[in-house]
């Protein structure tokens, strides 16, 4: 159980951070507010997922300042290289037009790549590299690549 918790938490550490650079409280406050109240992260939970995340090269720590005598540290994500990347697929036809994705497509992705994650359909390197390519998307249909070969949640 506590393992599906720090894969949740991991997961909705990196959604925290795909909207920019966060320091620890700003990172848990993020949290809680994208699960709607549901998770309050502990610092120790952040800290393991931090740690997991830079060991995995995902995430770094963007600057440090001191604020009241006390030391800051910001994190940010780590573009993952374009050969790690998800290539798009050859010679398939658009279903019809682009569709421009927004906010709540690619939360609704990163979720449901998270649920698959839990359900051991990826692997943690999978599941980063999709998690990405979902986070950066611009269009609904670069989304939708990102489950291609998964079943509907």
């Amino acid at each position: 159980m506590a393992s599906r918790a720090l894969q949740e938490a991991t997961l909705l550490v990196l959604t925290a951070l795909s909207r920019g650079s966060r320091h620890d409280h700003g990172i848990i406050a993020d949290v809680q507010e994208i699960s709607g109240g549901r998770v309050k992260l502990r610092p120790g939970t952040l800290y393991t997922a931090l740690d997991q995340l830079r060991a995995a090269g995902l995430v770094g720590v963007d600057r440090e300042e001191i604020v009241a005598n006390r030391p800051r540290r910001y994190y940010r994500l780590i573009p993952a290289p374009r050969d790690q990347l998800i290539p798009a697929p050859r010679n398939q036809p658009a279903p019809g037009p682009e569709l421009r994705a927004g906010d709540a497509d690619r939360e609704a992705a990163a979720a449901a790549l998270g649920e698959h994650f839990a359900q051991g359909r990826l692997t943690f390197a999978e599941f980063l590299a999709r998690l990405d390519a979902a986070l950066t998307a611009t269009m609904q249909s670069e989304i939708a690549h990102t489950a291609r070969d998964l079943p509907q949640l």
